[in-house]
């Protein structure tokens, strides 16, 4: 009889749990609190109220340092258009809108608008933590289809990207800004459930790119935001991720990608790894 021979996985990457911790409400993000041990984790509460609970890691344990509920569940969250020093929590809830905390004292936020019509599902930020160039933006993505681009010091939206009047509304389910190399280019790519995938040109105010994947797009990220479109990883339901190549833009067949089926269910997210922009999770 043959020897069995055995896989050595001991080279490969792994993903060990490093601790493990159960909550009483339904997380829906999960953020590190920018150079510090703290993470803050917020979501919906069984009573259908907004939760934001801040941990820091203790000794190999989770302790929770703060708690405060909010009026609706909050939905996702950002550190990115805020600076290392303030590390500003900015968030979208269920009711649609987009408000800023500060973790010292989140009774009252330090920013608050009505930015959308309906649940926010995604938000993303960047020029706060000195990635990207430019003035630090939020932008978000609603169930009413509105992707919105936001400047934190004022309760207008920058840019609003609607559907045009007659158009049916498309729920938009992930955003993310990129292409941000200096203080005049910057993007937004937006995912939603009908599969599209849009590239706004910010500088332009045009539409630079868009497609549709056939899945609902559920994450969008670049694997670096603050240089020029490189690789842009999306996920898809039934399982599918593609990674485009942003350098190879046809005029007529559109960006070059990978496609892979990894998961036997919905893929999420996807984020790159900072040290090494080539692996993503």
């Amino acid at each position: 009889m043959a020897a069995m021979t055995t896989m050595d996985t001991t080279e490969a990457p792994q993903i060990i749990e490093h601790v493990h911790k159960s909550l009483t409400f339904t997380p829906y993000d999960t953020r590190w609190v920018p150079c510090s041990a703290r993470l803050v984790c917020m979501g919906i509460t069984p009573k259908a109220k907004g939760t934001l609970q801040v941990f820091e890691m203790n000794s190999g344990e989770l302790t929770l340092l703060s708690e405060s509920q909010k009026p609706k569940g909050i939905k996702c969250g950002t550190f990115g258009a805020s600076s290392f020093e303030e590390r500003h929590l900015a968030c979208g809830d269920y009711a649609g809108m987009v408000a800023i905390y500060d973790l010292n004292r989140q009774e009252v936020p330090v920013f608050s608008v009505q930015g959308h019509s309906a649940i926010v599902n995604a938000i993303d930020g960047i020029g706060g933590q000195s990635v990207g160039n430019g003035a630090p933006e939020l932008v978000t993505g609603g169930r009413d289809g509105c992707v919105r681009v936001w400047d934190p010091r004022v309760s207008e939206p920058v840019v609003s990207l609607e559907p045009d009047e007659g158009q049916a509304v498309r729920d938009c389910w992930t955003v993310a800004f990129g292409n941000s190399f200096n203080d005049e280019e910057r993007v937004v790519a937006a995912g939603y459930d009908n599969g599209d995938i849009k590239l706004f040109d910010l500088r332009t105010n045009t539409l630079r790119y868009e497609t549709n994947v056939k899945n609902g797009v559920t994450g969008i990220e670049f694997d670096r935001r603050d240089i020029e479109m490189n690789k842009i990883a999306v996920t898809t339901l039934e399982s599918k991720i593609r990674v485009y190549d942003a350098r190879t833009q046809h005029p007529t067949e559109g960006m070059a990608y990978l496609l892979e089926k990894a998961h036997k269910s919905t893929v999420w997210l996807a984020r790159h790894l900072p040290p090494n922009r080539d692996l993503f999770m």
